[in-house]
């Protein structure tokens, strides 16, 4: 079956002064409009007195269209600025703020607070505010080095040739041609067509542009999957699998940590904003960055053998932003980033037309006894997540609690594609 898939591939890009000026420029365009935004959902929240707990209206804000926000933006020669770089730059930040809007209505309910701002209640006593509540769109800062802007293909205004990718500008941009040289360990597959392009730079200062692209793939059909694999998670070890393996994720965070530790005292000691400080932070910046590439790429390799083995692999459908509400769980979770890895196993499994399975929130695999059936309510809640071994009551097989759950997991998965019997 011939399909038609998207892809995302990250290069390395090394662009000269002005253009690195200009993609500045656009994130700078990209922050500006989204605090436009954010400036006024407070002001609306302010306004109408929110109560705490109540969804907001996404068009009573009132905000204007971002072409009126870019007439607003006047430099000090009274010149528009925003109309000097890519439109999307600016038009990105809308969408990314309305999303974000979206995602704080989902848990508006829960009127769970910010730990820094339950913290500066216990010390300081000050009463906490609508802005101090956990998901609420804040102002983007230039400080937290997280900077991006995305562009679009229209009409083939976006080309990559010999490595050097060229990008669209604005008009009254004073550069008039965007071109960039990219690090291309790898080539683009035959006959991609480029969606859409993101400019970034991390706190190294480094630039990566990731391109999005489409081509068409054959993917094999599949009629009925033969090696399935059950994949529990587990907080030690990554995964165990139906197999009884371990994944023993090498927890690099926790590896670098002393020597963060190390580094980070040496910058509270040196004068901020001068040139050892700016070093230092630069240092501390690289093994950030290290120990993210290194969970990337274990992520990838480990996604790659399972999507190569097996024809189906079954998971639970964990959810991951409660688990990283867990303070005993949270530190090791945001570590493995199994969030991650879950899409990158489904579209590796996916290229080659095999499955990933995801099973009901309500399938209780930890409390099912493989051999039996027989369900042990004993083992449920949080409070009992210490028993890593128990004895089944009904049919008395011993466990192992990961190892069992794996095993449930696998066999629902082939229960759900067991071919129907033949008349």
């Amino acid at each position: 079956m011939l399909a038609t898939v998207h892809r995302g591939f990250v290069y390395r890009a090394y662009p000269k002064d002005e253009v690195k000026k200009y993609f500045l420029q656009c994130f700078g365009a990209d922050r500006k409009i989204y605090n436009l935004h954010v400036d006024y959902l407070y002001r609306y929240m302010e306004r109408i007195g929110y109560q705490i707990g109540d969804k907001i209206d996404k068009k009573a804000i009132g905000i204007p269209t971002v072409s009126q926000l870019k007439k607003q933006c006047l430099s000090d020669e009274n010149e528009m600025y925003l109309y000097e770089v890519d439109a999307f730059a600016s038009n990105e930040a809308k969408q990314h703020f309305f999303k974000a809007l979206s995602n704080f209505n989902e848990i508006a309910s829960m009127k769970q607070y910010k730990k820094s701002a339950l913290k500066r209640q216990g010390t300081t006593g000050k009463e906490l505010t609508f802005r101090d509540l956990k998901g609420l769109p804040k102002f983007h800062s230039k400080k937290n080095h997280d900077f991006s802007y995305t562009t679009f293909n229209q009409n083939g205004n976006i080309t990559l040739e010999n490595g050097v990718l060229t990008l669209p500008t604005a008009q009254k941009a004073q550069i008039k041609h965007v071109s960039v040289e990219l690090s291309m360990h790898r080539p683009l597959p035959e006959d991609s067509v480029i969606k859409h392009v993101t400019i970034s730079m991390n706190a190294k200062g480094q630039f990566h542009v990731s391109l999005c692209v489409a081509y068409g793939i054959e993917i094999p059909d599949m009629v009925s999957p033969t090696r399935v694999l059950g994949l529990d998670y587990s907080q030690s070890a990554f995964f165990v699998d139906s197999e009884g393996k371990k994944a023993n994720y090498p927890l690099y965070m926790r590896k670098m940590e002393k020597k963060l530790a190390q580094e980070q005292r040496k910058l509270s000691r040196m004068v901020k904003g001068s040139n050892r400080w700016s070093k230092q932070r630069g240092v501390i910046a690289n093994l950030h960055v290290k120990v993210a590439n290194q969970r990337k790429d274990w992520l990838h390799k480990k996604a790659h053998a399972l999507a190569k083995h097996y024809d189906m692999v079954v998971l639970e459908d964990l959810d991951l932003r409660k688990l990283s509400r867990n303070p005993n769980f949270a530190k090791k979770q945001q570590d493995n980033d199994f969030g991650h890895f879950r899409l990158y196993l489904q579209y590796k499994l996916e290229e080659q037309g095999k499955i990933l399975l995801k099973t009901p929130k309500t399938f209780a695999s930890t409390q099912i006894c493989s051999d039996c059936g027989k369900k042990n309510t004993a083992l449920k809640g949080i409070e009992n997540i210490d028993v890593r071994g128990w004895t089944c009551p009904n049919c008395g097989s011993c466990h192992d609690r990961d190892i069992n759950a794996a095993l449930n997991l696998k066999q629902y998965g082939e229960k759900k594609f067991q071919p129907a019997p033949v008349a």
